[in-house]
């Protein structure tokens, strides 16, 4: 199966490619699973999805648009048993390990596939788009 991801964030494109590395390493997708690389369409320019759509390639089997609930921080978060009550994922993870924004990439080594699977929404939808 070919699947074009979407993502919101600049720094998603790289941090996507590692968990879908991983997420087939683990076993947890197909290792035939082929995933271009991610195009980068900003949520605040405001297009509507069929002008989005438009730019895909359609000789993908699939594409998912990348959406979590709050940011995809949430799933390092998650992944490192993190609160963020009165934050931003991002602003927990800055206040804790001096995250920036550039350094997303990196921490898609650091999630916990089991507790993203039994803990986080927007993560088991993610898998579940991945899984023919």
């Amino acid at each position: 199966m070919k699947i074009k991801l979407i993502v919101e964030d600049l720094y998603g494109g790289p941090f996507f490619i590692d968990v879908i590395q991983r997420l087939k390493d683990a076993n947890l997708v197909n290792k035939n699973l082929i995933i271009p690389k991610p195009k980068h369409l900003p949520a605040d320019c405001n297009q509507k999805l069929d002008e989005i759509l438009e730019y895909i390639d359609n000789k993908v089997d699939r594409i998912i648009i990348v959406l979590a609930e709050y940011e995809i921080e949430e799933w390092i978060c998650i992944s490192k048993d993190l609160k963020w009550k009165h934050s931003k994922p991002s602003e927990e993870l800055k206040r804790k390990y001096g995250y920036e924004k550039y350094k997303l990439p990196k921490y898609a080594n650091e999630l916990d596939f089991n507790k993203l699977q039994k803990n986080c929404k927007s993560f088991k939808a993610f898998l579940n788009a991945l899984i023919p």
